[in-house]
């Protein structure tokens, strides 16, 4: 059974970090198949930040 404060937590995650994940996933696929580490450093880097403030309820 799944808990539903970090299904809540996950929701939120996706409906304020959305156009961040966008850009990262698009980032990503643009390269695909020469994936290499940190080639999308920029993007990763905002995703973070955007669920982590959305962790501490900044968002």
């Amino acid at each position: 059974m799944k808990d539903k404060n970090s299904t809540s937590v996950l929701k939120r995650v996706l409906v304020k970090c959305g156009a961040q994940s966008k850009e990262y996933g698009s980032c990503v696929a643009a390269k695909v198949p020469e994936v290499e580490r940190d080639m999308c450093l920029k993007e990763f880097l905002a995703l973070r930040n955007c669920m982590q403030n959305v962790l501490k309820g900044r968002v």
